[in-house]
């Protein structure tokens, strides 16, 4: 049975949330749950294997075949991955960030392959936006063990970067990243076992490192936000909309 966290997001977590922009909650995910996120990513990857092969390619946008996946918006098309993206625990870490009100905006799978998973540039998830919102929640799972070797992700507190207000983002040619600061800060890494949360803004300074060991490193990302997101002076829908939690 999934255990609510409740009593494991504190004051501390929420204040740290707002002064710097992030907290982690190490082995909070089920193992039932667990299991979900790891079986639904191998199915994932299998498809978009197949859709590669269809495009007689092996990249499409910031995928690479046999590097690192990023699949994205794929919650509803394996089995039971929606028990955990609309779980107790979500809306628990939802609460305790951007409120009583949530939808979810994203979720993307964000895997490294074995001596072959490359890095991810310093940027903030609004920076993929591009326009001024209000901020969301970043919801990242470590669907394995997370080491500085395999590529683990790193967040920028907002007292080090001095920034916590979307800036500009460059979009890289090499690889497809956007990227949003070049500076030297190196950030906190998220040394963390499986089942682990790390929680942060969408206005939130992150990267990831490169995937050195033998074996693939896995993580599913879930992005909630207090309202519906729209482009700009339009009624068309950024990404997903959808409805879970309502005061």
């Amino acid at each position: 049975m999934q255990t609510s966290p409740s009593s494991l997001i504190t004051d501390q977590h929420r204040e740290l949330y707002q002064r710097e922009g992030y907290f982690i909650l190490e082995n909070v995910i089920s193992d039932e749950h667990l299991q979900i996120l790891r079986d639904s990513c191998d199915q994932l990857i299998d498809l978009m294997h197949q859709e590669m092969d269809r495009q007689g390619t092996d990249h499409i946008h910031i995928s690479h075949r046999g590097k690192r996946y990023h699949i994205a918006k794929q919650y509803d098309k394996t089995p039971r991955l929606s028990e955990y993206v609309f779980s107790p625990l979500m809306a628990d870490v939802c609460r305790a960030t951007i409120g009583e009100t949530a939808y979810l905006f994203y979720d993307q799978y964000v895997a490294k392959c074995a001596e072959q998973g490359i890095s991810f540039s310093w940027h903030q998830d609004g920076g993929y936006l591009g326009f001024p919102h209000t901020p969301y929640v970043t919801v990242w799972a470590a669907v394995d063990d997370m080491t500085l070797e395999n590529g683990t992700a790193y967040v920028m507190p907002y007292s080090t970067i001095g920034i916590r207000s979307l800036v500009e983002h460059i979009r890289d040619p090499e690889t497809g990243d956007k990227v949003g600061y070049f500076g030297k800060e190196p950030g906190i890494p998220a040394i963390v076992p499986a089942g682990s949360l790390v929680v942060f803004s969408s206005l939130t300074f992150h990267r990831s490192g490169a995937n050195t060991t033998d074996r693939m490193r896995r993580a599913y990302v879930t992005q909630y936000s207090p309202e519906p997101i729209y482009k700009p002076g339009t009624q068309e829908l950024m990404h997903l909309g959808v409805p879970f939690l309502q005061q």
